[in-house]
């Protein structure tokens, strides 16, 4: 069946620099004029909007509107590079991204963004890094993963209430008087300020879990720290673009999550500050007043090197993920051995039979039901974790 083409730049609703492109079905005269108008239309709404059935619906009662007898029509769109042209594939969530064909590197609404790349290293590190682990490398994949980094200062004033515990001399009587120490509680209120700098990495990615999760954050924090990335040139962009993942978090909304956990992190130290001002041992610290400050100043997007490899030892196929020029492990799995197989099943039995005399134990006491339950579902809940974990193929180390 003949078809009728047409292909448009344009910018999205949302300020996206784009190509959208249909394909209708059959060729009629002037179908690929109206097409082209039809591109120009859409054009007006939001990048997320040129995506599924719901638009390309549209496009096929438009074009019956117009009169043509239309069978099918195909709407595609994709990113334009501002610098080359080039058409690049993204996933709707992304934000930032480096051209693979001229190493731009910029937001999707053509704004030139500079990025920070870790070196990667070598792949021969990590499968040397599997044969230590016993086994023989099987596949190994680079990809860079993206991080929002953040300097600040932070400063915060505090008035807290702490419970502390202090030792007083009671006199005592026997067969001569004589004293001894008692432990008192008392209350006591302080206030005061706690000042800090501070570095804060933020995963670029909506599901950073999935790529080193927590372990890969706090390596970029220890990294920042005493070794920052240069800042990545074109030319030097253009052979790793292609493993680098595309921001899906932009800086503002990073900076949110930023000073959010920055602001944690003040009322955690104020809670400490004011335990160790207490003049005894601090049992409880309630903040009754916090005033937070956070004075971010410097931002960058650096990416780190991260490394996933599949390694074979016996008759299992193991998985590993490994970080920056010298592959630092960060999660490996490893082959479970019988001892271990069997000292988590004896761990679960244990679990099982603690649990049982607890709970009869708490009937012949005749303690509360409810604590009775949670009691007994603790530690039925841990006899079948560890029994899991005995039939587990391998545990992460």
């Amino acid at each position: 069946m003949s078809e009728a083409k047409a292909f448009v730049a344009e910018t999205t609703a949302d300020g996206r620099l784009v190509y959208l492109s249909a394909v209708a079905r059959p060729a009629q005269p002037g179908l690929e004029q109206a097409l082209t108008e039809l591109l120009h239309e859409l054009a007006r709404r939001s990048y997320s909007e040129l995506h599924g059935d719901r638009v390309r619906f549209d496009a096929l009662r438009a074009l019956r509107g117009m009169g043509f007898a239309v069978e099918d029509v195909e709407i595609a769109v994709s990113y334009r590079c501002p610098q080359c042209g080039a058409s690049i594939q993204l996933n709707p969530e992304a934000v930032v991204y480096v051209c693979p064909y001229c190493g731009w590197a910029g937001d999707v609404r053509g704004g030139r963004v500079a990025v920070r790349v870790w070196p990667a290293g070598h792949r021969g590190l990590v499968e040397e890094l599997a044969r230590k682990l016993g086994g023989e490398p099987v596949s190994v994949e680079l990809l860079y993963v993206p991080f929002w980094v953040f300097e600040a200062s932070v400063e915060a004033g505090y008035s807290a209430t702490v419970v502390y515990r202090k030792p007083r001399p009671v006199r005592a009587y026997g067969r001569s008087p004589y004293y001894e120490t008692r432990y008192v509680r008392e209350r006591v209120r302080i206030s005061g300020r706690v000042r800090f700098r501070a570095v804060r990495a933020v995963p670029a990615r909506l599901h950073a879990e999935v790529f080193g999760g927590e372990e890969l954050r706090l390596w970029v924090e220890r990294k920042w720290s005493f070794q920052q990335p240069p800042i990545l040139e074109a030319e030097e962009a253009k052979p790793i673009a292609p493993s680098m993942l595309a921001p899906e978090l932009g800086a503002e909304e990073a900076a949110e999550a930023a000073v959010d956990e920055l602001e944690d992190a003040a009322a955690d130290e104020a809670r400490r500050d004011a335990g160790r001002r207490a003049p005894g041992y601090a049992e409880e610290v309630e903040l009754e007043r916090f005033s937070p400050s956070v004075s971010v100043e410097r931002r960058e997007l650096v990416f780190a090197p991260y490394w996933f490899f599949t390694y074979r030892k016996g008759l299992g196929l193991y998985s590993g993920a490994a970080v920056g020029s010298e592959a630092t492990p960060l999660r490996v799995e490893l082959p479970l051995s019988t001892a271990e197989r069997a000292a988590r099943l004896a761990g679960s039995w244990l679990a099982a039979a603690a649990s049982g005399l607890a709970a009869e134990l708490a009937l012949r006491w005749q303690v509360e039901p409810l604590a009775l339950l949670l009691a007994a579902g603790l530690g039925l809940l841990a006899a079948a974790k560890l029994a899991s974990s005995a039939f587990a193929p391998a545990k992460v180390g």
